[in-house]
This record gives C-alpha cells, structure tokens and sequence, in this order.
C-alpha cells in the first residue's frame, strides 16, 4: 500500500471513530496559542518596524547619513536587508515565498513537513523582507509558521504520522485568522484551499486552533479592523449588475496578474543564472529601496495605501498609477523567493481595480445612480483574491471580517462568483497550484 493509499485509509479510521479525539483538540487549542503568540508578535514587529523604517527615511532624505546622499543610503540597507533574507532561504528551500504552496503540497502527500528551522527562517527573513518596503504580506509566512508550530505539537505530545499531518494543515488556518484578525476566513481558508475536503475531526482540530490563536492575538494586540469604512448601502439591482461586471473584469485580470507573479519568478531564474540569487536579491531590494525613499507611499504590504483607497483620496489619475506600479512591483518583490505572502499585495490590486471601475464608469456614463468607488473597491479585493487564488468563498469572509462591514454580502459574492467564472473559462490556474507545481519542478 503506498503512502497516499495508507493517508486516506487513516483519515477515514480517524473518522470512524473518536479515539484521541480529545488529546488531538487538546493540542490544537495549545498550538493555536502559540500561533497567537508567534503570528501576533510578527504583526507588532512588522507594523513598527516598517514605522520605523518610514522615520528614517525622512531622515535620510533631510540630511543624508555619514556623509552620503540619503537615497543611496536606502538602496545600500533595503538591498543589504534583502539579500540577507533570500540567504535565510538556502538554510531551508521551503521557506521560500509565501510558504502556501508548501503547505498544500504536505496535505496532498507531495511533500514532508517543513522542519523547526523553517520557523525562525520564515519569522526573521519575513522582518528583513517587509519592513524594509517589499511587496509581500504577512499572511504567507504566518500561514507556514502556524503549519510548523502545529506538526511540532504533534511530534511533541507523540502523535501518529496521520495526526501530525492533520495537525501541519488545521493549525494552519489558525496563521490566516491572526494575520488579518479573521477567524472565519482562517477555517474557510483551510477547507477551500489547503484540505478540498473536510473530515470533522480536521474541522474540530480547526475551529479549536483558530479560537485559541484569536483570542490570544487579541488579548495583546487589539481588536481593530484592518480598514476603515463608513456606512456603505447594499445598492440596487442595476448596481448588483455593476458588480457583476466588476467581477468579470477583475477575473481576466486576476489570470494575467498569475502569469506576471510566475513571469518574474522565471526572469528572475533565467537572467543571470550563473549569478547567485542573494546577490541578484541585493539588486534587486536596492532597486526597491529607491523606490522606497522617492515614493514610500508605492512600497510594503499595501495596507495604508488599501485605507487611503476606501478613504476616496486617490484621484482617478492616481488610481492609475498606483494600479500599473503594484501590477510590477509585487511580482518583482516575490521573485526573489524571500519570505513574504501573495495575499495583502493582491487587495491592493483589487481594491485599486473597483475604484478605479467605478471611478471610470461614472466619468464615461451617464446614469440613474453612481457607482461608490468606496464600495466598489471593497468588492474588488474579494473579487482579485477569488480570481488569482481561487477561493471565493475565503475572499468573501475575509473582506467582510477586515473591514467589519456585512452590508456588501450580495456584491461580494456577486463580483467574485463572476470573477470565478471569467478566470475558470480562460483556463487560469489558480496561483498555488502554478506554484506547487514549479516548486516540483523547481525542488
């Protein structure tokens, strides 16, 4: 019996019955704790330390630093940091990139589960990656972090290989719930898009986790909501159409943005390649760190500029920009293979995609109602994540709990069904399923 064979066969014992059902929910309410502990720390030291790093830039910019113009003093740290990040990597190959992809190569048994040291790696190369101003999220490393603390639990209170794997996956949704403070999308994210399917023991496992993990975030790092919107209406029937189109084009948009992450992973690979990828790191993070100290308002995980979209103060011109800016750095900033996510780059491109729709079909056509660029731009970041992942219903309860607002449920389910369609007809593979497979080619 091979080892697929032998996984199903104990899954479906696993199911059968209760046997160390309560140890196994034991341990996962213990791994999520950690998972608060760990993720939650990451978040604090992200947020500040990128704080910090937007103070020294003013600094640099007013005065210089020993001597030096302050623009090559950004290049020389933010491509130092950079590289530093990407030589981590060589310690651990699956600490490379969002980690996602690995995760749902451990659930369909084309992988083992990353080792102990992907922790650390994941924690301290993410901090060397983000603060500085990469393109990248927090949820990627989160995400694996939690999966690593989950199969250590299970090595640590003696489970069998079949529980240890449940543990690496479910505990990895717990990641999800405490990088964006959203327990719902973190158990959704597990059934949608690591496991495909559901047992009830991985469900407990998960709920449990995802539970212990928030209420042990929130206890030390708040409650807030990640954006800021007003009272947004529910809109009309010829809206809900609006939407619907909104989502048909963020769907074509979404296959294209999949194939430039994967475009720049291959340039990265194939220019240079007997150069080694931590010095061709360093080039390519002082690039950044130029663009960091010009235009600091381009560059990191995408969060401020997200509020300063649902805040209505990007104009259409700038809408634009920001749009064709992010659409190249965040594919560069992930082609590097340092550690840092795919999520919180993508709201940003879905945000800045339905203001900008909505921002253009109320300039071009005149009708009976306009459109809400607020609105529209929070539909499109459930729309661009359904469309480059691939995870509707994900998309929809993350959007929902990030910004605390339910009056947008018809819209958002509405833009991404349709940007599941578009992107599904034009054959688009979901992202983590291009990066698995490149990670197997790639190993």
């Amino acid at each position: 019996m091979n080892i697929i064979s032998e996984q199903i066969l104990d899954d479906d014992l696993s199911e059968k019955t209760t046997q160390g059902l309560a140890q196994l929910l034991l341990v996962s309410a213990f791994a999520g704790a950690l998972v608060g502990l760990v993720g939650g720390s990451f978040h604090w030291l992200l947020v500040h330390g990128s704080k910090s790093f937007a103070d020294l830039l003013v600094q640099w910019k007013s005065g210089g630093f020993l001597g030096l113009p302050g623009w090559l003093i950004a290049m020389i740290v933010v491509g130092l940091c950079v590289g530093a990040a990407r030589w981590l990597v060589t310690f651990a190959p699956s600490a490379a990139g969002s980690g996602v992809q690995h995760v749902e190569a451990v659930m369909r048994e084309e992988a083992t589960p990353a080792s102990f040291r992907v922790l650390p790696i994941k924690y301290l190369g993410g901090l060397l990656a983000m603060v500085p101003g990469l393109a990248l999220g927090r949820e990627g490393p989160t995400i694996q972090m939690a999966a690593v603390i989950g199969t250590q639990c299970g090595k640590w209170f003696g489970f069998a290989r079949g529980d240890r794997s449940l543990l690496y996956t479910a505990i990895a949704g717990s990641g999800l719930s405490v990088a964006f403070n959203a327990p719902l999308a973190g158990v959704a994210f597990v059934v949608e898009e690591v496991a495909h399917r559901i047992t009830m023991r991985r469900l407990l496992a998960t709920l449990i986790a995802v539970a212990t993990a928030i209420v042990v975030y929130r206890s030390y790092f708040g409650n807030a909501v990640e954006f800021n919107v007003g009272n947004l209406l529910p809109g009309t029937i010829p809206e809900l159409v609006a939407y619907g189109l909104l989502g048909a084009w963020i769907g074509a948009l979404g296959v294209m943005y999949n194939k430039s992450v994967l475009l720049g992973l291959n340039l990265f690979s194939n220019i240079a390649p007997n150069t080694s990828p931590i010095a061709k790191a360093c080039i390519v993070g002082a690039f950044i760190g130029l663009v960091a100290y010009w235009q600091p308002h381009w560059v990191g995980g995408g969060e401020m500029q997200v509020n300063a979209v649902l805040a209505g103060q990007l104009s259409l011109n700038a809408l634009i920009i920001l749009l064709l800016v992010r659409w190249v750095l965040g594919p560069l900033s992930y082609s590097m293979s340092a550690p840092g996510g795919l999520f919180a780059p993508l709201l940003l491109v879905g945000a800045t995609s339905g203001a900008l729709f909505a921002t253009s079909i109320n300039f071009i056509v005149t009708a009976p109602f306009v459109l809400d660029p607020i609105a529209f731009a929070l539909v499109g970041m459930a729309a661009f994540f359904t469309a480059v992942v691939r995870a509707p219903f994900t998309g929809v309860l993350l959007i929902i709990e990030m910004s605390g607002s339910v009056t947008l449920v018809a819209p958002l389910i509405t833009a991404s069904v349709a940007a599941c369609l578009v992107a599904s007809l034009m054959r688009g593979e979901p992202i983590y399923d291009s990066l698995r497979a490149r990670m197997n080619q790639h190993p």
